[in-house]
C-alpha cells in the first residue's frame, strides 16, 4: 500500500509548484529517522546506524542527505537536517570514530528545509548549501580548515527565492563552485555561481529557451568546466514530462532529451548521473512511467556517442524491483575494477544493481529486514572499490 503522502501526491499533484507548498508549508509528518551507513570493505556489506553510534540529531522524513570524502585525510562526512531544530547537522569519521556537529548552532544559520542540501570538498574545505526555511535563501555553509562559517549567497547576489531542490559542483582545474537552485516563484533553473572572487546569479532556463526541472530531485556533475544537470522537465515547447540533460559546453547552456518518445519520466523519482572514467560515456539512471502496464520500471540512460543515447529498461531486463516511491537514489564507478553501482530503495529495502564487467545484477543489501525510509534521501560515493552508501532508516 501506498504512504499517505504517495495517495496525495500523485493523483493530484498539477504542478511543482503546488508539491512544494505541501512539502514546505503544510509540513510533512515528522516521522524519526536515523541515518544509516551502508559499507562494503572489499569483503562484505556492513550496516551501521550513525545517529545510535552518535547520539547524534534525528533526521526529517523526505528529507535530503549530501555526503562527500575529504582528502588527503580520507574522512567521511554526511549533512542532513534534524527534523526538531531545523539544524544543518554533520556527522564525520575522522578515521577513528564518527562525531556529530550541529553547524547550525556553530556559526548562528538560519533554519533550514530539509528537502534539499547538497555539498562537495575541494581537499579538505567544505562547502554545503541549503535553503532557509523563512526567506528561502540559498546559504552556504563552509569550512576552511579551521572553522564553519554561513553566507546567504542569494542576499549576496539578489538573486530569487528558491525552492528546496539544489544540487552543486566544483569545476576543475579552477575549483569554481556552482549550485543550481530553482525560482520557488517562476521555475526557472538558476545558477549561483563564484568565480574565485565573488558570486553571481544567473538564469539558465532564459538562456535556454524555457527549458525548465519539473522534479523533487536533480543529479549534476562537472568534467574539466563542462557542467551537466539531469532533471525530469519540460523544454520549451513540450507538453510531456521527460528526461532534460541541461549542460555547458564551454561556450554556452544548451539541453537535450534524454527519454524516449512514449515514456514519460515518473514525477517525484530519484535520479542519479556519473561520467564513466577514461570513455566518452554518461550514464543517467531515473524511473519511467510505464502507464501501460501500469508500473514504474528502473530504467538506465547511456550516452556513448555525441547523436544518441540508449535506453535499457532495468525492471524488465535483469528484475530488478520497480519503484513508485519518493526517494532519491545514488550511482557511481568504483576503480581500478571498472564496475557501476547504482543504490535505491524501493521498498524497506535497499537494493544495488551492478555491473560487475561482464553481467548485471540486483543485490538486496539490508537482506529482508531493512527499515528503510523510501521516500526520503540517499547520498554516496566510492572510495577505489569501497562503497559507502548513507541512507534514512525509520528504526
Amino acid at each position: 500500500m501506498k504512504s499517505l503522502t504517495q495517495q496525495i501526491l500523485r493523483p493530484t499533484l498539477g504542478t511543482l509548484a503546488s508539491c512544494l507548498l505541501f512539502l514546505g508549508l503544510a509540513q510533512l509528518p515528522a516521522f524519526a529517522d536515523h541515518i544509516h551507513h551502508l559499507w562494503y570493505n572489499n569483503s562484505n556489506w556492513q550496516d551501521i546506524d550513525l545517529t545510535a553510534l552518535t547520539n547524534g540529531g534525528i533526521a526529517k522524513s523526505f528529507g535530503a542527505i549530501t555526503a562527500f570524502r575529504t582528502t588527503p585525510n580520507n574522512q567521511l562526512h554526511v549533512y542532513y537536517v534534524d527534523q526538531n531544530s531545523d539544524h544543518v547537522h554533520q556527522l564525520y569519521f575522522n578515521n577513528t570514530k564518527w562525531s556529530d556537529d550541529d553547524l547550525t548552532a556553530f556559526t548562528g544559520g538560519p533554519a533550514a528545509s530539509p528537502y534539499g542540501i547538497t555539498g562537495f570538498a575541494i581537499g579538505n574545505l567544505q562547502y554545503v548549501y541549503y535553503v532557509s526555511s523563512a526567506d528561502g535563501h540559498v546559504h552556504e555553509l563552509s569550512y576552511n580548515n579551521v572553522t564553519w562559517g554561513d553566507q546567504d549567497l542569494t542576499s549576496i547576489t539578489g538573486g530569487t527565492v528558491s525552492s528546496p531542490l539544489l544540487v552543486a559542483f566544483a569545476t576543475k582545474p579552477n575549483n569554481q563552485r556552482h549550485v543550481y537552485y530553482q525560482d520557488g516563484n517562476t521555475l526557472h533553473e538558476k545558477q549561483l555561481y563564484f568565480n574565485g572572487t565573488s558570486w553571481s546569479d544567473g538564469d539558465l532556463t532564459s538562456i535556454l529557451g524555457g527549458a525548465y526541472c519539473y522534479a523533487d530531485w536533480v543529479a549534476g556533475f562537472a568534467v574539466g568546466n563542462l557542467q551537466h544537470l539531469f532533471c525530469t522537465g519540460y523544454g520549451a515547447h513540450d507538453t510531456q514530462l521527460g528526461l532534460l540533460h541541461i549542460h555547458y559546453n564551454n561556450s554556452t547552456w544548451v539541453y537535450e532529451h534524454i527519454t524516449t518518445a512514449g515514456l514519460p519520466m515518473y514525477l517525484g523519482a530519484g535520479i542519479a548521473a556519473f561520467k564513466v572514467p577514461n570513455a566518452n560515456q554518461l550514464e543517467v539512471w531515473s524511473v519511467v512511467n510505464n502507464t501501460v502496464l501500469n508500473r514504474e520500471d528502473f530504467s538506465r540512460f547511456t550516452h556513448v556517442n555525441p547523436s544518441q543515447w540508449l535506453y535499457y529498461d532495468e525492471t524488465s531486463g535483469i528484475g530488478a524491483p520497480g519503484d513508485a516511491q519518493f526517494g532519491q537514489i545514488v550511482a557511481f564507478f568504483t576503480t581500478p575494477n571498472n564496475q557501476y553501482h547504482l543504490y535505491y530503495a524501493p521498498s524497506s529495502e535497499v537494493y544495488q544493481i551492478y555491473y560487475n564487467g561482464t553481467a548485471w545484477s540486483v543485490q538486496d543489501l539490508t537482506g529482508g529486514s531493512g527499515n528503510a525510509d523510501p521516500n526520503s534521501g540517499m547520498a554516496g560515493f566510492s572510495i577505489g572499490n569501497l562503497q559507502h552508501v548513507f541512507y534514512m532508516s525509520t528504526n
